[in-house]
């Protein structure tokens, strides 16, 4: 009874503790947070989450190396938590510039969650990262289904199909993020509505070289004349000039 009643005591202590973390990090006071956040970790040895506080904390101060090592601590403490393994892949990819790793890390949290759309949508950007433009576009497919595809995602699939041999499903895929990237530029203003303007544009030069793949240069003359892209005219002369070298110029460039 009375291990029971110190483990009880224990816990309650690490939940104050780590309400106490997030205290301190709200005031800015990392140092104090990281702490609280370790001390909560040690009263409590089976929760991750003091573990995955610590992680979020370390990556605010530039530390990603020693927040995944972390993140695997918890994902040591606590398998089930996929959660754990999305954040680990987030920290690899964007942090630690390693999309190979990030894509296994993404695998194994989906194996556990494989509707998560957030993590599909990271794989698929993972694996266009590494060059596996198929991989990626069966990802980006998977978010078309469940029809929780995004703007920026669906800009992606389209430059994809232009890569892989698919230039007619780019361009349909293309205009359709163009479509709903030119709705939310109608409800913007400020500099919101200027990143979207750019997007747009890019979405414009997307379309452009889908058509150029596809062989109709009539169309890509048509779409680059009429884009207020700031690239639109070189890319243009390079059109009028050598169309096979710009057909070629896609289909080697990267995402």
């Amino acid at each position: 009874m009375g291990v029971l009643i110190l483990l009880a005591g224990s816990l309650s202590l690490s939940s104050y503790y780590l309400m106490q973390q997030q205290k301190l990090a709200a005031a800015g006071d990392v140092g104090a947070a990281l702490d609280a956040a370790q001390f909560s970790a040690r009263l409590d040895p089976f929760s991750s989450a003091p573990i995955a506080a610590q992680s979020f904390l370390l990556q605010g101060q530039g530390n990603p190396e020693e927040a995944a090592e972390v993140l695997r601590e918890a994902i040591r403490r606590d398998p089930a938590d996929y959660g754990n393994r999305a954040q680990l892949g987030n920290v690899q990819f964007s942090q630690l510039n390693d999309p190979g790793a990030a894509v296994e890390t993404y695998r194994r949290a989906l194996e556990q969650n494989p509707k998560d759309t957030v993590l599909i949508a990271n794989l698929a950007a993972a694996l266009a990262s590494t060059g596996d433009l198929e991989g990626a576009k069966r990802e980006y497919e998977k978010l078309r289904e469940f029809d929780r595809i995004s703007t920026r995602d669906l800009y992606d699939l389209g430059r994809i199909y232009a890569r892989t041999g698919e230039p007619e499903k780019a361009v349909e895929t293309l205009e359709g993020a163009r479509e709903e990237a030119s709705a939310k530029l109608e409800d913007s203003s400020g500099p919101k509505r200027a990143q979207r303007e750019l997007f747009v544009n890019s979405v414009d030069l997307a379309i452009a070289d889908a058509y150029v793949v596809q062989g109709n240069y009539d169309e890509a003359r048509r779409v680059l004349e009429n884009s207020g892209a700031e690239q639109a005219p070189a890319i243009l002369e390079l059109l009028y000039i050598n169309p096979e070298e710009y057909r070629e110029s896609v289909l080697n460039s990267e995402l």
